[in-house]
């Protein structure tokens, strides 16, 4: 998997990818994740 640097997408896959993260924040950044793939890719 790429890593997305930048932006609203790339601290959402910072947040997914660190353990310490919540899960209600991770399910946020889960969506804006999967919302940019299905746009972009």
């Amino acid at each position: 998997m790429a890593v997305h640097h930048g932006g609203k997408v790339g601290s959402a896959a910072k947040k997914l990818a660190s353990k310490s993260t919540s899960k209600s924040t991770k399910s946020k950044a889960g969506k804006t994740l999967a919302n940019h793939k299905a746009k972009y890719h």
